[in-house]
């Protein structure tokens, strides 16, 4: 049997207590947050159904694939309703739709389901990053309270975190299978501490009393 870091499944699990505070308070939270409870169901849902495939070494790459999209439109869909500015909003829409067309377009020509997905998951890292990073720059120049007790300052501060610190892996991955074993443990241990630090924050932010509209 194939024997993964510790590591990775405490990377799995951190996302237990957020989804769990997260539904506990699912009523009292924002729209982007009741969306971020279902991304996180979904995304320890496919880490689950992933654990088989690690004993083996085996990948779904069909799955990995749908997870990116999944991913990109429940977090674009947050950073879209958290905008204060109509023209932000069209804009960020735009992205969302052009993104989708463009995902669609690759798995239909140069990136299929049965290869990497290198390209289209980079993108989606680099719209992500930088659309939370504005909407966070923005949370901090409107504050009338101390940041620690915004909810969408945590979350928005995870994102930044996460997919700035994971993009690189991300892109490199056509470099990295050609590593070996031991080196892309060490390499992929940077995405599980990541991983576990944006729950972390995720979780931060539902503790929060402050609720946002």
């Amino acid at each position: 049997m194939a024997r993964y870091p510790t590591l990775v499944y405490i990377s799995i699990f951190s996302s237990v207590l957020p989804l769990l505070i997260g539904i506990y308070k699912l009523r009292l939270v924002n729209r982007g947050l009741k969306i971020l409870v279902l991304f996180l169901m979904i995304g320890f849902i496919i880490d689950i159904v992933s654990i088989r495939f690690i004993t083996s070494y085996q990948v779904n790459l069909g799955l990995v694939h749908f997870y990116y999209l999944i991913e990109y439109t429940c977090i674009m869909s947050i950073i879209f309703f958290w905008q204060e500015s109509l023209r932000m909003k069209r804009l960020f829409q735009l992205l969302f739709l052009l993104y989708i067309l463009f995902w669609f377009c690759a798995k239909c020509t140069f990136e299929p389901f049965n290869g990497l997905y290198s390209l289209t998951a980079s993108v989606s890292y680099v719209l992500l990053a930088l659309g939370a990073g504005y909407t966070l720059f923005i949370v901090i120049g409107n504050r009338l309270q101390s940041l620690v007790s915004y909810q969408n300052f945590w979350v928005l501060l995870s994102f930044v975190i996460y997919y700035t610190g994971t993009l690189m892996l991300i892109a490199l991955q056509g470099i990295l299978i050609n590593f070996s074993k031991e080196e892309i443990f060490l390499a992929a241990s940077i995405n599980w501490s990541l991983k576990i630090l944006f729950n972390i924050l995720i979780t931060a932010g539902f503790l929060c009393p402050q609720t946002q509209p």
